[in-house]
């Protein structure tokens, strides 16, 4: 028989990092499985400047080999593995993970989400290097540059409006010839100044991967098919995210777009299970805030064991 474990966190990252820290300072003794990218979506980010206690930055790596080690510290079984199935029907639920059973009176989920991006190949080789998923995070490091945004939606909008605080212009590249997002989205954006749009093109390659950094791009129109170049100096994508719970159909309650639903910021539908960071947040999307829910599913995951004894 496995050994019943107090809690098992599944996800690293802010979220799980920070759950794993709360509840090894508890005494519950966490199993932690990392996945097969420990430390999610910051392990791409090159400079983080938001994170509170860094006066700095700090980059994205280190930051989450900090939290990794101050998890462990008090005792977080961290482990670079990924959960293959879970079973929340009835407790002590069980978490499977490389062909074994692990039995837990707990579980905490911080499995995050993944942002949508092109597909490209140059895309990803410049992800920190002039390309991002995120404008909140990284918009400041763009001040007085020219960039581009591919996306359509309110977030894509939101993102636009949020870069021209730092940006000389932001031309947004949809492939339709009329947005997606909501009127008002669509308003705000269209009497910004520093916003212009290319309609019905898309983006077909990102360049100079050899010179780490954005020097323009390859666009293609829907319409024509006509290539041509377009200078600029950063590329933002803004299409979506995709939660990372597929673990998890059928089991949990999620919303219509895939996010898991919870109660009190982290109660989800099963009596002690408990959801932190991207997984459950489809508005944040920060550290920070992946970080204070994961110390609040450790204290909801500590209160329901005691109410439990």
């Amino acid at each position: 028989m496995s050994e019943l474990q107090n809690v098992i966190i599944i996800g690293s990252g802010p979220a799980g990092y920070t759950a794993g820290i709360y509840a090894a300072r508890a005494d519950l003794e966490p199993l932690l499985f990392e996945g097969l990218e420990p430390g999610g979506q910051l392990m791409i980010t090159t400079e983080v400047e938001n994170f509170p206690g860094f006066e700095e930055g700090i980059t994205g790596p280190v930051l989450m080999e900090k939290l990794k080690k101050q998890a462990e510290r008090f005792g977080a079984d961290c482990r670079p593995e990924r959960v293959d199935q879970v079973d929340l029907a009835s407790r002590p639920f069980k978490v499977t993970s490389e062909g074994k059973e692990h039995l837990a009176r707990s579980v905490i989920i911080a499995t995050g989400a993944t942002a949508r991006l092109l597909g490209l190949e140059s895309e990803q080789k410049l992800m920190g290097y002039g390309v991002s998923a995120c404008a909140t995070c990284d918009g400041f490091f763009f001040k007085g540059k020219d960039v581009c945004l591919v996306g359509g939606g309110d977030t894509a909008m939101e993102e636009a409006l949020f870069l021209t605080r730092f940006v000389t212009r932001v031309r947004v590249i949809h492939r339709r010839d009329e947005l997606r997002a909501s009127k008002i989205m669509q308003d705000r954006a269209f009497k910004n100044d520093k916003i212009e749009f290319l309609w019905n093109t898309v983006v077909t390659e990102v360049l100079d991967a050899e010179k780490k950094m954005v020097t323009g791009l390859e666009i293609k129109s829907t319409e024509s098919g006509e290539v041509s170049r377009l200078e600029t100096e950063g590329l933002f994508v803004a299409i979506g995210h995709s939660p990372n719970t597929r673990l998890f159909e059928g089991q949990l309650e999620t919303n219509e777009v895939g996010y898991l639903k919870t109660r009190e910021q982290v109660y989800t539908s099963i009596d002690g299970v408990f959801a932190c960071g991207d997984v459950m947040d489809p508005h944040w999307r920060q550290a920070v805030t992946a970080a204070g829910t994961g110390c609040a599913a450790a204290m909801a995951a500590e209160r329901f064991l005691e109410a439990e004894e």
